[in-house]
């Protein structure tokens, strides 16, 4: 049994100051077979936590029926990182964003009539409270409370940047309290206030999201919580990028010199991201800021951070590693062997199936007199859909 809590400007673990140092790797976007190697490369760089969303789509993909094995398996990620001596912070909101289709949210959510999502909507919480009901009596175990390695949860992600709605987020604080969720739970919002007026909770935690200017967006958060660590939830190393537009990078020295601003006042950090990874299936999200635009994200999770896409080093590793080390003594940097990697040389396209001229193959026709959500006619197309797609045509061809 441990211990995480704070007490005036600082956290405590098993009654011992603690400043987290803080890496996201979201499990759902790197092969299980390769967590070990990040969590272990995440260590050797001087962190001593690792973050992770839960994705709420890929847990429960069709209404009640639930898939935690495979690249789902939470339960087995936060076993690996505790075995290295990790700690670990978990994000199960409802709502992630994360650039993840949807934010998190299941698409069949939309097929129920007149659904009102992330408020204090019944018909919706009461899908919120059977996930969490399955979801939550996982991660009970993995808590420090019960010998594991969870020191935190978080109960919404950026809610002041949508709305204000205070019933919504004590209810949910109150059902993982209920589920015995019994480690710090926190909130993460931008240094604005009505960032901060919506999306803080009264005995919750308030953590802030930036890339730049700790300093003031510190004071900031110092000015609705005076009594209360500092932490950056996201500290924004890198950027996710668009299709259609260059990829975005941020020199590994300004990183650095971030990073050393924050650690100097005694502030806690989680990078977002340390390894991105990749957006596998047809999970990759987009934006839309205006009626006209949408902007989808690519495959790629890559970020331009410590660890690029494939999972190797960067410049940005070893400068951020350089920073942690003028703070704590680190111990002599050891990395796994690289992973063996394959090029599969040129791919040439060769031919065309027009998903107009083959939608008989793969659905059945609707008849109605104005058009329908895809959600509410059930055609929730995914990844497995479309490769028996392809299998279907290739078939035709033979």
């Amino acid at each position: 049994m441990s211990t995480f809590h704070y007490s005036g400007s600082s956290f405590y673990y098993n009654n011992e100051p603690i400043q987290i140092i803080s890496g996201a790797i979201h499990h759902f976007r790197v092969l299980p077979e390769y967590w070990e190697d990040r969590l272990i490369k995440l260590k050797a760089c001087g962190f001593n936590t690792v973050e992770t969303y839960v994705a709420w789509n890929l847990h429960e993909p069709q209404k009640g029926q639930f898939n935690f094995e495979g690249i789902a398996d939470l339960v087995r990620f936060i076993e690996i990182a505790g075995s290295i001596g990790l700690h670990v912070i978990v994000r199960p909101s409802p709502y992630i964003c994360a650039e993840w289709e949807f934010g998190g949210f299941p698409a069949w959510l939309l097929a129920e009539p007149d659904m009102r999502l992330r408020c204090y909507y019944k018909p919706f919480l009461e899908y919120v409270d059977a996930y969490y009901d399955v979801l939550l009596p996982k991660l009970r175990p993995l808590l420090c409370t019960q010998g594991g390695p969870i020191i935190a949860m978080q109960i919404e992600n950026e809610f002041g940047s949508y709305g204000n709605d205070k019933p919504y987020l004590n209810y949910l604080k109150d059902s993982m309290i209920k589920c015995g969720i019994d480690v710090l739970l926190f909130t993460s919002d931008g240094p604005e206030d009505y960032m901060l007026q919506g999306g803080m909770v009264d005995g919750v935690l308030a953590t802030v999201n930036f890339g730049s200017r700790p300093a003031e967006a510190f004071d900031k958060l110092r000015k609705y919580q005076p009594d209360a660590p500092i932490m950056c939830m996201e500290f924004w190393n890198g950027w996710f990028d668009h299709w259609r537009e260059g990829h975005h990078t941020r020199p590994a020295q300004d990183v650095a010199e971030v990073l050393d601003e924050m650690l100097s006042m005694g502030a806690s950090v989680n990078f977002y991201m340390f390894h991105g990874g990749t957006n596998f299936g047809f999970y990759n999200g987009a934006n839309g800021h205006t009626e006209d635009s949408y902007e989808p994200t690519i495959t790629s999770y890559d970020y331009d951070v410590l660890l690029n896409e494939s999972g190797e080093p960067t410049n940005k590793y070893y400068a951020v590693r350089d920073v942690i080390a003028k703070h704590r003594k680190l111990a002599t940097l050891e990395l796994p062997q690289p992973i063996v990697k394959q090029a599969y040389g040129e791919v040439v396209m060769t031919g065309q199936a027009p998903l107009s001229q083959n939608l008989p193959q793969i659905s059945r026709p609707v008849q109605s007199a104005y058009p329908e959500p895809m959600e509410k006619l059930g055609r929730i197309m995914d990844s497995f859909n479309i490769v028996h797609l392809f299998l279907v045509l290739d078939r035709s061809k033979r």
